[in-house]
């Protein structure tokens, strides 16, 4: 007869084979008071992914029962993350990026650069060697990096997961707001670098085949800013239209997304803007200054923001400190802004995968990416953490050490399917894909639970 084995007795012998120790009998009558702290902690961590499930559950629900479309949806998204999300980065992070505590969390976003770029890189190797399509890359590459760890984070507390990873005299709430502001910082290195290469990744994808044709069979002519919007031409009545304006329309194959976005944009409904320019004087600074500019995204400009706040002591003290002159006025609106952004996320995340045209994303392609996610990135994780925590390389810091194992686990960021409407990439492969990855968080128990054995194994190292 095969025995089965239980998920907490799967999670208990591999965390104890990673730290070096003999696998403990669960069976057994008599329980170490490691095996106890470590099921308790699994079951701890369940509980808390649960919540994490039934609030993606209730968005999904919701939006199923017309209570919510897409445009709502959207609209719920781009409100979370042009708001929301840079109010709670100034609210968490701010007190945080002083002078003194900045030398202890670089590790963080140098991680977060690395460990991103492994896992592109190891969904590259999978395109190559099954032929899956390009938007499996983005996927094992880019995690949800902020509203599930969060949520998570928060139910962790609840639960008294956290307890272990308290510095010493250090109230849970500040602990949780240590641990957000961590969350934080890995997750605005994570979104750089998908803004910069996803989109270019993605338009692989995209079918090659000339110029797009509408249902109607109208052929739609691109432009840039500063001219009319957009030709529509009818191929059965004009056929002398396909050199417009002097130049010849790009083949598809040759656009770059970058084109296709302005070709996009001239489509929307609006009145021929003039193509303004920076007086002469100050021409030379133009590109530049644009090229800065087309970086800013609302998150970075709120890091930008928090590190200011945190690093000059005169705005600190009126800005961060509870009893200075401005927090009750205005860093208390931020508060209450920001701590809108987790819940609310969530739940528009659960909403976006009922709204979303989902199609079967096949099993393969599947299968590959949440093996990336939840097992790959897992081991990758626990083994940079295991070989390098309390060694001397960083800060000797349970906490640090637990985000840098949990950051790059997970189901694949939601942001896929805005990248996919972007490019014109089919999105239905990428939905479906996105409600299998979600119903799988759950898996996250299991890495909360290994990565808390290896940072105790870690702190005694270190003699914490």
């Amino acid at each position: 007869m095969t025995a089965v084995v239980s998920p907490s007795t799967f999670a208990l012998t591999l965390s104890a084979l990673l730290v070096g120790r003999e696998p403990i009998d669960r069976a057994s009558p008599s329980m170490s008071p490691d095996s106890s702290t470590l099921i308790d902690t699994f079951f701890g961590a369940l509980q808390g992914t649960i919540s994490v499930l039934l609030t993606l559950l209730a968005g999904y629900v919701m939006a199923k029962r017309g209570y919510l479309d897409r445009r709502t949806v959207r609209s719920i998204t781009k409100q979370c993350t042009t708001l929301f999300l840079p109010c709670l980065i100034i609210e968490e992070m701010g007190p945080h990026l002083t002078k003194g505590k900045l030398s202890d969390v670089w590790i963080i976003p140098v991680w977060a650069f690395v460990s991103t770029a492994l896992a592109h890189l190891i969904g590259w190797v999978g395109v190559r060697l099954f032929r899956l399509p390009y938007w499996t890359i983005v996927a094992c590459g880019r995690t949800n990096s902020n509203a599930l760890p969060l949520l998570l984070l928060q139910s962790l507390e609840k639960t008294g997961v956290l307890d272990t990873l308290a510095q010493q005299g250090e109230s849970m709430s500040e602990t949780l707001g240590r641990a957000k502001s961590l969350i934080l910082l890995n997750s605005i290195v994570q979104q750089t670098f998908t803004f910069e290469l996803g989109p270019s990744i993605m338009a692989l994808d995209k079918s090659k085949d000339g110029a797009e044709v509408d249902s109607e069979g109208q052929t739609t002519l691109g432009s840039e800013r500063g001219r009319l919007p957009v030709v529509v031409q009818d191929p059965e009545r004009v056929g002398l239209l396909d050199d417009h304006d002097g130049r010849e329309e790009l083949e598809e194959p040759e656009r770059t997304w970058h084109e296709q976005r302005r070709a996009r944009e001239a489509l929307s409904d609006i009145t021929d803007v003039p193509d303004l320019h920076w007086p002469r004087a100050l021409r030379p600074f133009e590109r530049p200054v644009k090229k800065v500019a087309s970086f800013m995204q609302p998150t970075l400009v709120a890091t930008i923001i928090a590190l200011i706040l945190g690093i000059v002591p005169p705005l600190h003290t009126a800005f961060l400190d509870e009893d200075g002159p401005l927090y009750v006025s205005i860093t208390q609106a931020v508060v209450n802004l920001g701590e809108l952004f987790v819940a609310l996320q969530t739940f528009a995340v659960g909403a976006e995968l009922a709204v979303l045209p989902s199609t079967n994303p096949g099993l393969l392609a599947t299968s590959w990416v949440l093996l990336v996610r939840f097992v790959v990135m897992t081991a990758i994780s626990v083994l940079f953490v295991w070989a390098t925590a309390g060694r001397g390389f960083y800060v000797d810091d349970r906490m640090v050490w637990f985000i840098l194992i949990l950051a790059p686990v997970g189901p694949s960021a939601m942001l896929l399917g805005s990248v996919a409407e972007m490019v014109d990439v089919d999105q239905g492969p990428i939905a479906g894909y996105l409600t299998v990855a979600y119903l799988a968080s759950p898996l996250m128990a299991a890495v909360c639970s290994i990565g808390l054995e290896v940072v105790d194994n870690a702190a005694s190292r270190a003699g914490l």
